[in-house]
């Protein structure tokens, strides 16, 4: 017995003395003695007195193993177990706690109707630890009920330690009641490791390592689920042993999700596995010079793949740590400021993505002394390199009929052909009527002034014979160790064939291109295309001379060095790359173009 106000236990003498005082002078004994014990059961109860009474009543605890291992069957009749025990509690406490590695509170979904237990999800589902649930779900029992802790599992522990945790119930003297379940059938089928990202990026793929024990050679499939949806099945081939298996994912949702998967080997069983993995969208700074409109596919393609954009260029001075990747498409890098430049290195060496895409805006500049720019980038923004140059041999028909604008057009046209080579290039200026002579030698284009002044001294006169020509100028072409020979004839007659079918097929077999120029109505057509084509040239026919320098000089850049080449190039997979996965190039859409060097 306790009291809760102890003190009021003194004054109990006052009514003792009161009534030996009082027991003298008055013979009303009895009435003296009842009051006494009055007064001392009221003061009594003012001191509040508690009994304990021993409790018998038990507190039972429900452990109910809901890791891996355990089967929906198992688990069902788990449930089954548990809601008997609570029909027939009769007064006592109960309180059913799940686990698998910790234990865990009931989830909503598992009482809503009914009890219906589900895996432990994730890592934590991975492991079943008796020792951390035995122990931790003791201090759960009410006091003054009778300990009692219920263990329903399939016994397959694999962490923590059972010798400990029943030592301390021992010594606590807390019973513990067992209840089997079947569990997986031990077929030999273990899955030893599972490890994938713990952070990725929306719409990446997700690389999953298995470490798979198999007691025999087998075919197996992996089905892969995010938060329950299904992502795609992969075929397997086990070998008896170990085995070490890669298979990927790819979710397009962010935040966090749980990806799961299934291993079926058929009479081997299954073997089920999870893990949370935090997802988000990967954040692009794209900078462009590009007109409005032009990059709409670029653009709606980075959106498919679930990238944010922002093209916020103060980012670069402010703050990067957010951005995965920087897009530089078609700038003038020299617009960066030093500062930039090295903000972007840093960003880069930091782990940071950079993306440059080519255009007209990036005008190379032979620098001895790289930047930090220059330095982020694996490769330097150059034309190749080609020492040998390029060998030019244009033929131009000066007959009489070229006489006025034809001829002074043809002259201007070699005039820029002139000024678009390099020193190191070779260029000869052969013109023709019944005969032939070289108008400028073939040279190196070094003295580009004197060049010039020989070609503005060719003039009409004489007959068409464009075989013999064609020929002189193939045999000069021929001997030179230029990266790249082409002849451009240029007529507005009809002369005979000769033998010029035959020497473009023997210019195509020793890399030398034809191509040829029909100005006018009187040219033979057909003679030029099939000498044009039979070399791997190009043929252009003009009504009007108007265009031909613009024709003559494209043509010499087409076929002489670097340069766009605009026409549709289906390209062919050569060998497979882990960086084509998935993306289907076997159905992608024919290039528009490509740069030629």
């Amino acid at each position: 017995m306790t009291f809760v106000h102890p003190f009021l236990l003194l004054l109990l003498c006052l009514p003792l003395a009161w009534l030996v005082w009082s027991w003298r002078s008055s013979h009303r004994h009895l009435a003296f003695v009842l009051k006494a014990l009055s007064f001392a059961v009221i003061l009594f109860a003012l001191a509040e007195p508690t009994i304990n009474l021993p409790e018998t009543k038990t507190g039972a605890i429900v452990l109910v193993d809901t890791s891996a291992s355990i089967t929906r069957e198992d688990l069902a009749r788990a449930a089954s177990l548990v809601t008997q025990m609570e029909r027939n509690k009769h007064g006592n406490w109960m309180k059913v706690v799940p686990f698998a590695s910790q234990s865990r509170n009931l989830l909503p979904q598992e009482v809503s109707n009914g009890l219906h237990l589900i895996q432990t999800a994730n890592e934590a589902g991975n492991g079943t630890n008796f020792e951390a649930a035995l122990i931790s779900s003791m201090s759960a029992i009410p006091s003054g009920h009778i300990p009692r802790l219920v263990l329903i599992s399939d016994g397959n522990e694999n962490e923590g330690s059972t010798a400990r945790a029943i030592a301390e119930l021992e010594r606590l003297h807390i019973p513990v009641d067992t209840i089997p379940l079947a569990g997986r059938p031990n077929t030999g089928l273990h899955l030893e490791s599972v490890s994938m990202p713990r952070q990725a990026y929306a719409g990446e793929r997700i690389p999953i390592d298995l470490t798979i024990d198999s007691p025999q050679s087998t075919h197996a499939s992996i089905e892969i689920f995010a938060e329950g949806k299904d992502l795609g099945t992969n075929s397997i081939e086990l070998a008896a042993g170990t085995n070490t298996v890669r298979v990927h994912a790819r979710v397009n949702s962010s935040g966090a999700t749980s990806l799961s998967g299934r291993i079926a080997a058929g009479s081997l069983g299954e073997l089920p596995f999870e893990q949370a993995i935090e997802l988000r969208r990967a954040k692009i700074l794209y900078l462009s010079q590009d007109p409005p409109g032009t990059e709409s596919n670029l653009i709606q393609a980075l959106g498919e793949a679930d990238f944010d954009l922002t093209r916020d260029a103060s980012l670069i001075e402010k703050d990067l740590a957010g951005i995965q990747l920087i897009v530089l498409n078609n700038l003038d890098l020299n617009a960066f400021s030093a500062g930039d430049k090295d903000r972007i290195e840093e960003y880069v060496k930091q782990g940071g993505g950079l993306l440059l895409i080519g255009g007209e805006r990036q005008v190379y500049k032979e620098d001895r002394q790289m930047d930090a720019l220059d330095r982020a980038l694996p490769a330097k923004l150059a034309p190749p390199k080609t020492p040998q140059g390029t060998c030019v041999a244009l033929i131009i028909d000066k007959s009489s009929s070229m006489e006025g604008r034809k001829i002074e057009l043809a002259r201007l046209s070699a005039v820029g052909v002139v000024d678009h080579l390099r020193p190191v290039d070779s260029i000869g200026v052969l013109i023709f009527d019944n005969s032939y002579q070289w108008a400028v030698p073939m040279r190196r284009a070094e003295d580009k002034s004197l060049i010039k002044r020989l070609i503005s001294g060719i003039t009409p006169d004489g007959g068409t014979q464009i075989a013999p020509a064609l020929a002189e100028a193939y045999r000069k072409v021929l001997p030179s160790k230029a990266s790249y020979k082409h002849i451009v004839l240029l007529t507005d007659g009809i002369s005979e064939e000769g033998d010029s079918i035959d020497l473009a097929r023997e210019a195509l077999q020793h890399q030398v291109t034809i191509s040829t120029v029909g100005l006018g109505q009187d040219v033979n057509r057909s003679y030029l295309e099939k000498v044009a084509s039979t070399s791997g040239g190009r043929s252009y026919f003009l009504n009007e001379p108007q265009g031909l320098e613009q024709i003559l000089l494209k043509d010499v850049q087409d076929y002489s060095g670097s340069t766009a080449v605009e026409k549709p190039l289906t390209p062919i997979v050569e060998s497979k790359a882990e960086i084509l996965d998935g993306v289907g190039m076997e159905q992608a859409p024919a290039l528009k173009g490509y740069t030629r060097f």
